[in-house]
């Protein structure tokens, strides 16, 4: 789990892994068929919040947006499924949106998010539902979306927001792949499925997103084709060039000193774990905003995270800074020493 952090180097080598065997199903969706749903724990110790970035918050701003232009009236009700932290309802609330939020790993006393997972009994029915960055996570996927539209009566819109496998192989992304996620979708995944239900659908965050609305009501009749066997020559060939550039990046690492990760969420965590021994161990830290991941320890690799006042700090001017996300490129610049050495993994 690539957001469980450790509080200790030895816990965090401990840490449990996991296979990768992705495959298309009769629908078209790729997806993870050696996904163990017992590795998988949400709780309080799972730090996934991305809010600290002013780019993330921009990100969260358009969002919003896109959400309140889907509101038909003033008391529209809305439901974030799986709201995490809950900064996405209380940035909502802050747009005088009436907004409340579900996440078993929820941290906090507010009022409008209930500590639980999303349940049929427990569903209070939406307007709007929201499903940021939950969907990837769950097995059977598309039963998962038919039980939210049978748990809203039909009625309403739902927002999804999903990794974009698209963007994952263009970029050759090997560090966006993981174990927890069970899922990973392109464009055309959710209009096979849902076909003139799709009443809205583009890329967001950089492209790195696929954000969705669709027409609940549209559910109760629309159906799903299979994908030709084409596209699966296509896709094995992306993969494969994923995997060699993997190689390449780590290749280019050998001749650095001192290697310091910038990101120690998903694409950090998953960078330093795959690296080879030699190249592991010339990793000396990460740094990252989010307080509650600092003075903790990535699973796997065991490095540790520490806040970038500190980070900086500790800086040889010969150290390599290896920025995880280009979207962060020019805030994360902007904390560095003039010249200090950058590999933007873009």
């Amino acid at each position: 789990m690539q957001n469980k952090l450790y509080p200790s180097k030895v816990e965090a080598l401990a840490a449990p892994a996991a296979s990768l065997e992705l495959a298309q199903d009769e629908t078209g969706l790729v997806f993870n068929r050696c996904f163990d749903p017992a590795l998988v724990a949400y709780d309080d110790s799972y730090q996934n919040d991305q809010g600290y970035s002013l780019q993330f918050q921009e990100h969260l701003d358009e969002v919003s947006g896109l959400c309140c232009r889907n509101l038909t009236g003033k008391d529209n009700l809305v439901v974030d499924v799986g709201c995490g932290k809950g900064g996405f309802v209380e940035l909502l609330r802050g747009k005088g949106v009436n907004a409340v939020g579900y996440d078993n790993a929820y941290q906090g006393s507010s009022p409008y998010i209930r500590k639980s997972f999303f349940s049929i009994d427990s569903h209070e029915k939406g307007d709007l539902l929201t499903l940021r960055h939950v969907l990837e996570h769950i097995p059977s996927p598309w039963q998962f979306l038919d039980g939210i539209a049978v748990a809203n009566g039909y009625q309403g819109l739902l927002y999804v927001e999903v990794p974009d496998l698209e963007w994952i192989l263009d970029h050759r992304a090997y560090f966006d792949l993981f174990h927890e996620h069970v899922n990973y979708f392109r464009t055309d995944d959710f209009s096979r499925r849902f076909g003139e239900g799709v009443i809205f659908q583009s890329k967001s965050f950089g492209g790195q997103y696929l954000s969705v609305v669709i027409n609940l009501e549209c559910m109760r009749t629309c159906g799903q084709s299979s994908l030709t066997r084409e596209s699966e020559a296509g896709l094995q060939a992306a993969f494969d060039q994923l995997s060699e550039y993997e190689d390449q990046i780590y290749a280019s690492l050998t001749d650095s000193h001192e290697i310091v990760i910038w990101g120690a969420a998903a694409k950090g965590v998953v960078f330093a774990a795959k690296a080879h021994p030699a190249i592991k161990s010339k990793i000396s830290y990460a740094i990252d905003i989010n307080p509650s991941k600092q003075g903790y320890f990535m699973p796997i690799s065991g490095v540790e995270v520490v806040d970038p006042e500190a980070g900086v700090s500790r800086l040889d001017p010969s150290s390599l800074i290896v920025i995880m996300n280009p979207n962060y490129e020019q805030e994360i610049r902007g904390s560095l020493p003039h010249n200090q050495p950058c590999l933007v993994l873009h």
